[in-house]
């Protein structure tokens, strides 16, 4: 963790900066979801990788009720709400890119 915490501390931050531009870019006002905290985004990792051991159809298949799929393991780590975590992820905040013509990295 101690390599890791720096680039979590990036990610939450960056990944918080993103939501609150796509929030400004709505055209009407939508439900606002709490910012992501470092154990949000650690259980979500942690989620992530446990997915890559026991392979599903699609990504709300691991919070499936039906009896002969349901695992609990998901639904009790983390609530499906949360998954806004993998669309909003961001390492770099986009307001400070360059112009569209200029070389960007």
């Amino acid at each position: 963790m101690l390599f890791f915490t720096e680039i979590f501390h990036l990610l939450i931050e960056q990944t918080n900066v993103y939501y609150q531009q796509h929030l400004e870019r709505q055209a009407r006002p939508t439900r606002r979801l709490p910012d992501i905290t470092m154990p949000d985004m650690m259980t979500f990792i942690a989620l992530a990788l446990q997915m890559g051991h026991k392979l599903k159809d699609t990504l709300h298949d691991y919070w499936l009720r039906l009896r002969q799929l349901h695992n609990p393991f998901y639904s009790e780590t983390m609530v499906r709400d949360r998954l806004h975590i993998l669309r909003l992820q961001h390492f770099a905040d986009n307001s400070q890119r360059s112009d569209e013509g200029e070389e960007y990295d």
